[in-house]
């Protein structure tokens, strides 16, 4: 039987796709339920079929790639629904007064996947379900290298009965690779080598098709005089050698501040030295394929030429396949400006934190980080100056496994993130719908342009954007009325069928994650319970905003409204063991506060026919 071509193959995945994201985001995720129980029960057969594959331990298989690709499928199983629902968006009421304004994510369509063979599972299925809860279709192209894992992944997904055609699953090589994107897939996203990663993007980018690439890495870790030696050394020689140092974050450069560096080196030397290099299922790592092996000799070969020390393995020949270690690299050898991949670890000292910031970002990559301290003050300032997409303080690469935690490089190491919401996002679009009230005929915005209008909105845009200090204020405030006033309007566009109220929450220091609001129109409920709620919703907060308006027409009636800041996004106000909140929370009238919630009486106020402001200020009650 002859097989698909590219444009067959893309065509097959269009035709599935569009019944597959018509399915309610929450089916989808109960559908890809089954993949991860299936996976479950086939946990042993899948790690033995992977270590045998790629030559890694079982226990690397079985954690690295099966455990890490559950708990992410179990995350979007929970959360998928939630991240991807429609969002309310904010507006100026300047601007669009009598509008709203919501977010929906869609799906791309048909998503191109690029597995690696370093995790062949993990780094293929983790993107393929990120894809389908989002309503792609996927084609999976995995690695030439590991063709008995591409088997598994389509034996898995076929056992789930997932829609025909919906996931494809290939392993052939790079020209078949390019034909595919020539066959134009609506999403690329790439696992892999640095240098193949701009080979995909330049393709890519002629055909205008976005892109996600998840690169290599040179990883630097940072160790602090005051650090746990103990711990800073075990964690070190993991993240250099786990799976032979074949990890996207493997840690490739280690430097050691100088009052404890030659100790650090002694002892890092002798706990290399014990690592386990065999092809024994319990060994601590595998030796490396001979192809790998050439690459990363001539980097080392080229590093000891140019002066480096080679402290481990004695025997020179030993170089790549067995654990190596340098020190006295110079910044020129390749070792270090090329992307290695396998098991070889430079070693350095700084002086102080200036330093070593330098040290760690002299590299064109910047993937991820360690650092190494008890001072977390100290952690939480040198990790906001490295280029790194990602920092474990006092740990090592088990921050990528965390499946609510974005994920991606900076520069030479790729761009976009995927994992937690942004990778949901990463796979969706955003379509951005406005709804405007049709009680109006014309729009002052509208044709006829005069004179007059011009003027008119020159004033107020000298007042809106060009005062400053309490004018700013008191403008920003009576702006709406004066655009009533000053503007065109007729007296019928003013009308409405019911008043019109704002709200304006004044946000704690650092505001994130959404702005909470009940309103209500009865003690029944109030504060807290939604189901209650005349009227209810959530805002995203933007980055840095001291306040955020929420503006809705409403009966004239009599009302209380509560707010809080629902950082952790779960959609509910989070309490301490003796009940007191431990979000931010405010509630209208902003009563003075009390043990125990506050009452309706207390919080309502009468919304009368016109045009209604109130203010309410969150206060961090813990």
């Amino acid at each position: 039987m002859t097989a698909p071509t590219p444009d067959q193959i893309l065509a097959r995945a269009r035709a599935a796709q569009p019944a597959w994201a018509a399915i309610p985001v929450s089916r989808r995720c109960a559908i890809l339920g089954k993949l991860r129980r299936e996976i479950a029960l086939q946990c042993e057969l899948i790690a033995g079929t992977i270590a045998d594959e790629t030559s890694k331990p079982w226990l690397d298989a079985l954690s690295g790639d099966v455990l890490v690709t559950l708990e992410h499928l179990r995350y979007y199983e929970s959360s998928a629904a939630r991240i991807l629902r429609p969002r309310r968006i904010g507006k100026p009421r300047f601007l669009f007064c009598g509008a709203g304004f919501k977010a929906y994510f869609e799906p791309h369509g048909v998503s191109l996947i690029f597995g690696s063979s370093n995790y062949p599972f993990q780094l293929s299925v983790v993107p393929l379900i990120t894809a389908l809860a989002a309503g792609n279709a996927v084609v999976l192209k995995c690695s030439e290298r590991t063709p008995k894992t591409a088997l598994l992944i389509t034996q898995i997904c076929a056992k789930v009965n997932l829609p025909a055609d919906l996931v494809q699953v290939l392993c052939e090589g790079p020209v078949e690779s390019a034909a595919l994107i020539d066959a134009r897939p609506d999403f690329i996203f790439f696992t892999g080598s640095s240098r193949h990663g701009k080979q995909i993007s330049e393709h890519a980018a002629k055909l205008l098709i976005p892109t996600i690439l998840e690169l290599g890495g040179k990883d630097a870790s940072l160790v602090f005089a005051d650090s746990h030696l103990d711990r800073a050394i075990e964690g070190i020689a993991y993240g250099a050698f786990s799976n032979a140092g074949r990890v996207c974050v493997a840690v490739k450069r280690a430097y050691i501040e100088a009052p404890i560096y030659g100790e650090f080196l002694a002892r890092l030397t002798e706990r290399v030295t014990k690592l386990r290099v065999n092809p024994d299922p319990d060994a601590d790592l595998y030796p490396l394929s001979e192809d790998l092996q050439s690459d990363l000799f001539t980097q080392v070969e080229d590093a000891l030429s140019r002066g480096a020390t080679l402290h481990w393995p004695h025997n020179r020949a030993a170089v790549a396949h067995e654990p190596t270690l340098l020190t006295d690299v110079p910044a020129e050898a390749r070792i270090l400006t090329e992307e290695s991949f396998g098991p070889v670890l430079c070693v350095a000292s700084f002086r102080d934190e200036t330093e070593a910031i330098a040290l760690a970002n002299a590299t064109p990559f910047a993937l991820s980080s360690s650092i190494w301290t008890r001072n977390q003050a100290r952690a939480r300032r040198v990790a906001a100056k490295l280029s790194a997409g990602s920092c474990s303080v006092n740990d090592v690469i088990r921050n990528i496994a965390n499946p609510h935690a974005p994920f991606g490089g900076n520069r030479d190491s790729g761009h976009g993130r995927y994992h937690g919401p942004e990778g949901l996002r990463s796979f969706s679009r955003t379509r951005t719908i406005m709804i405007a009230s049709d009680r109006r005929a014309h729009e002052i915005n509208w044709f006829p342009f005069n004179s007059r209008t011009r003027r008119q909105l020159a004033i107020l845009i000298r007042l809106r954007h060009g005062a400053t200090g309490l004018i700013a204020d008191i403008c920003r405030r009576l702006l709406p009325l004066l655009v009533s006033t000053i503007l065109p309007i007729s007296s019928a566009a003013q009308s409405k069928t019911q008043p019109h109220l704002s709200i304006e929450v004044h946000l704690a220091r650092r505001a994130h994650g959404e702005l909470a609001y009940l309103i209500f129109a009865s003690s029944a409920g109030f504060p807290g319970d939604r189901n209650k709620a005349f009227r209810h919703g959530f805002l995203p907060i933007p980055t840095n905003a001291q306040f955020i308006h929420v503006d809705i027409d409403l009966p004239p009636v009599t009302y209380a409204i509560s707010v809080y800041e629902d950082l952790n996004d779960n959609h509910k106000l989070d309490h301490n063991l003796i009940g007191i909140p431990r979000e931010p929370v405010g509630v209208s009238n902003n009563p003075v506060a009390r043990f125990g919630p506050p009452h309706f009486g207390e919080c309502s106020f009468r919304l009368e026919e016109a045009a209604q402001t109130i203010t309410i200020t969150l206060v961090d009650a813990s």
